[in-house]
């Protein structure tokens, strides 16, 4: 039996080493429903889909250590196409992933003679020009729901566990065809990673587009989130979809399908609450509405604790990054019982007793200070030079995403906050606002 197995050196060499592997098994590694494209996918092809699960896989069994950061991933990998990892496609992995997890990835290709392919299901013909990510949160709603595009010629494609129903439900109010939907083998290990998972979700785009020979892929995250800026120093954002991100990803996509992809957010320039609104302006503000309610964000939705404090299964906590950015888009369906059955956010930040708390209060108290900075700086550049060092660095005027561009969404975004949040926001003394960034 073919087995990938990893292991985590840290900034530590006295410590033992973390390891974690994974068994390819004799069945498939996917499970797969919904349609694909008359088009096969080659070895390497079906390789980067079996690595992307297997190092998801992995990842999330090495747990963190705050003292002993990773700084090199080492793997075996056993593969179809052992030639064409090692001398292309591995550098090209290394690239990505490293950016992802901001460590060093080295790579041992060996032979998979008992590899087994997914199960193909009946050859969907139509013709298919863009593969739009869909996860049944609400940017990936609201990006589907606003393209102006023919929603004939675009194939969702999303990677389930739970909420393979509401992918599904949410794609046909949308009027689109049935979602291809990925299910991966095994379990997601409950203390480890989970800085590479948009790479996985790219790979699974990438197959569906090579079975329709489409070569655009549409990832949708708000700006806020996908400029990847953290709160504060001490937060480490993901990277998931950055423009950088996307840039390695379409060199690692090229060298496996041989051809000329492009990824694309339409969404880099907004906050989250200007996505909610493109998402009204093209349903109109009630049918929207309905949708943007059975959609799910928090990372703790199933989780009965979170901070040391108690909650309900399946109620989303308020307090994790894609909770308060998210209440900062909807301010209005905070409270419990805004709607029919709807439980409310677990922990209320408007609240002293939780926006203090040392655990529960970390992440919203981080965005203080990012609101602060955003608010009070005098022009764009002044802004940029505030953040933290890993934002700076991923702010380039020629290759993106821009002080300009990445100036407005926190500007806006901090505006948003100060509202949602009854904070009293500061301008700089000596500019009127309407000046700030000339």
């Amino acid at each position: 039996m073919s087995r990938l197995t990893c292991a985590v050196h840290g900034v530590r060499s006295q410590l033992p080493l973390r390891t974690a592997e994974f068994d390819f098994g004799a069945a498939p590694v996917w499970r797969l429903h919904g349609p694909l494209g008359p088009r096969t996918l080659s070895a390497k092809g079906c390789d980067l889909l079996d690595l992307a699960g297997a190092i998801y896989r992995v990842e999330s069994q090495i747990r963190r250590r705050a003292t002993d950061p990773a700084v090199t991933w080492e793997l075996v990998a056993p593969v179809r196409d052992p030639v064409f990892w090692t001398e292309v496609g591995g550098p090209l992995l290394a690239f990505i992933l490293g950016f992802l997890n901001r460590a060093r990835w080295t790579f041992d290709f060996t032979a998979r003679p008992d590899a087994v392919d997914f199960v193909r299901p009946e050859v969907d013909k139509r013709h298919v020009d863009q593969i739009t990510l869909f996860s049944g949160g609400m940017d990936s709603l609201c990006g589907a729901g606003s393209d102006e595009r023919p929603h004939a010629s675009i194939q969702l494609v999303s990677f389930y566990h739970g909420q393979a129903s509401l992918q599904g439900k949410l794609a046909a109010a949308l009027g689109y065809h049935p979602p291809t939907q990925w299910r991966l083998t095994g379990q997601r290990g409950r203390e480890g990673m989970n800085l590479i998972r948009s790479f996985m979700f790219l790979s699974l785009g990438a197959a569906v587009a090579e079975s329709y020979g489409a070569r655009r892929i549409v990832q949708y995250e708000n700006g806020v989130l996908a400029t990847a800026v953290p709160q504060s120093g001490n937060f480490l954002p993901t990277r998931h979809a950055h423009p950088e991100t996307h840039r390695r990803m379409v060199r690692l996509l090229d060298a496996v399908f041989d051809g000329s992809f492009t990824i694309d957010n339409p969404f880099l320039p907004k906050t989250k609450r200007e996505v909610g609104e493109a998402l009204a302006a093209a349903l109109g503000a009630g049918p929207a509405e309905g949708l943007l309610r059975e959609t799910e964000t928090c990372w703790y939705l199933f989780q009965p604790k979170v901070g040391g404090e108690e909650k309900k299964n399946g109620q989303p906590c308020g307090i994790c990054t894609p909770c308060v950015v998210r209440r900062t888009a909807r301010p209005a369906e905070a409270a419990a019982d805004a709607w029919p059955g709807w439980p409310g956010y677990a922990f209320d930040l408007r609240e002293p007793q939780y926006r203090d708390h040392p655990v529960v209060g970390t992440t919203f108290r981080a965005y203080l200070e990012l609101v602060d900075i955003a608010l009070t700086a005098q022009s764009d550049a002044a802004l940029i030079d505030d953040l933290a060092p890993e934002a700076r660095a991923l702010i380039d005027e020629v290759d993106g995403p821009s002080e300009t561009l990445v100036a407005g969404v926190l500007r806006r975004f901090a505006g948003e906050f100060c509202d949602t949040f009854g904070i009293t926001a500061s301008t700089p003394d000596d500019e009127p606002p309407e000046d700030r960034g000339r």
